[in-house]
């Protein structure tokens, strides 16, 4: 979807997302709630093309009974400094007037827990409307928790990305625009591989290594439906969890594996910030109060019996 802006504060706000685009963050952080000033500002002319505290306190608190959604303040904060950034005269939402987000606990799966929903996974049966589904959802899902990708990692990732001699998935632009490449195991490199093989003589020369379409990845919605299918079919377990729930159980359970095996965890923390991408190493500490007291090991990153041998 193009976003187009066409208020008085149009050509300032197009600016700032380039700019902030440039410096590596996602576009689409601010672009829809930006979308939605503009669209306020059309609807509600100001009497002069300033952002005025009066202007973004209106704007945040349209719609809304007892505060403002953080977003707004955070999207409308950042448009006011960067006002103020080239010289134009802005009003900047202080930061103490932002709500800081409130963070559950992720869920920790149970050994239990994840055979029920990897078996839901595999049960998953095909589709005329989602062709391949029931091969694409069990490698998609084991990718993410084997290699603690983000959704979006996994399913854009890229067929050439995927080096399957080396064993290793490189991912392209993603968080704050940085590349990274992830090492497989030797049981993930073959799931791969096999998936590859039989994808490749539905649809050959394909672009995206899980294509929904022609050129085209599944979309995120379709991956959120179908985690939550096999959720429920796995007993309803993890209630209220998203897809990304696998990648932070890829991050306990390695922290989980490491305490076992007595490893220092300060020397080896950095390993798992670069491998899973984050931009600090207190994004990584974050799992450490997380640990579960169990082992890790799961054996259900393997490839017996989820793909089938393809044949000549």
């Amino acid at each position: 979807m193009t976003i187009t802006f066409s208020s008085g504060f149009a050509t300032h706000i197009e600016a700032m997302l380039q700019w902030r685009t440039a410096l590596g963050y996602s576009r689409r952080t601010l672009a829809y709630p930006m979308l939605s000033f503009d669209r306020y500002c059309v609807a509600h002319p100001p009497s002069e093309l300033i952002l005025t505290r009066e202007l973004v306190t209106a704007w945040c608190r349209e719609g809304t009974r007892i505060e403002w959604p953080a977003y707004r303040a955070h999207a409308i904060r950042e448009f006011g400094r960067y006002l103020q950034l080239v010289g134009v005269e802005a009003f900047v939402l202080p930061a103490q007037w932002i709500r800081p987000p409130s963070r559950s606990l992720p869920h920790i799966f149970s050994d239990s827990e994840l055979v029920a929903f990897f078996a839901a996974a595999d049960s998953v049966t095909p589709s005329g409307t989602s062709p391949f589904r029931e091969y694409t959802i069990p490698v998609l899902f084991r990718l993410m928790l084997g290699c603690g990708l983000r959704p979006q990692e996994a399913r854009l990732l890229r067929r050439r990305n995927v080096d399957l001699g080396g064993a290793i998935v490189t991912i392209e632009q993603s968080k704050r625009n940085k590349d990274r490449r992830v090492p497989v195991d030797t049981g993930m490199a073959d799931l791969l591989a096999g998936f590859d093989e039989l994808a490749d003589l539905c649809r050959p020369g394909r672009e995206f290594f899980f294509e929904d379409h022609p050129g085209q990845p599944y979309p995120a919605r379709w991956v959120t439906a179908h985690y939550h299918r096999c959720r429920e079919r796995a007993g309803g377990v993890a209630a209220g969890s998203t897809p990304y729930t696998l990648r932070h159980n890829y991050a306990t359970r390695t922290l989980t594996r490491w305490v076992e095996e007595g490893r220092d965890l300060t020397v080896w923390l950095p390993y798992l910030s670069a491998y899973m991408g984050h931009d600090t190493y207190a994004a990584t500490a974050y799992y450490i109060h997380l640990l579960p007291e169990r082992l890790a090991a799961t054996g259900l990153t393997g490839a017996a019996g989820i793909i089938p041998e393809v044949t000549s």
